[in-house]
């Protein structure tokens, strides 16, 4: 398959499009005016958990107020399994993926997303010597009830 710039296929990012499907749900790429979902992290996660309805989209906003630089990454259990194999095998490697994202000490991003897969999933630093010892934001994402 070829790819061609400013085919549909493209939407205008080189070859990622504005939308991937990953484990958790699907990465947003210039999604434009999101509700924010703000959640801090210093030691441990506050709020600890997240209970979001199924298709909501947001903008998940991770403010770091630890003295340390954080990979923070969106996932199930297996992805961040595999996430954090990468990372025990290049432990300096600070790259931002669709899921993830780098945090300074002090610096707020933010990760847009729209949690279309109902299921448990967590937000963790994917840091080699961070994932062992720091906690997990858990995040439930629900099916409506009728």
């Amino acid at each position: 398959m070829v790819l061609v710039l400013g085919s549909p296929l493209c939407h205008g990012h080189g070859i990622l499009p504005d939308e991937i499907p990953m484990a958790a749900g699907t990465a947003l790429r210039n999604p434009g005016e999101l509700p924010a979902t703000t959640v801090a992290f210093s030691a441990q996660w506050q709020p600890q958990s997240l209970r979001l309805p199924l298709n909501s989209a947001t903008s998940l906003t991770i403010h770091n107020s630890s003295n340390d630089w954080h990979l923070f990454a969106l996932g199930d259990s297996r992805a961040l399994s595999d996430q954090n194999l990468i990372h025990r095998l290049m432990p300096d490697l600070r790259k931002d993926y669709p899921n993830t994202r780098l945090s300074e000490p002090g610096s707020t991003v933010s990760l847009p997303w729209r949690f279309d897969v109902p299921g448990r999933f967590q937000l963790r630093c994917v840091r080699a010597d961070h994932q062992e010892t720091e906690t997990a934001l858990l995040i439930s994402v629900l099916a409506a009830t009728r």
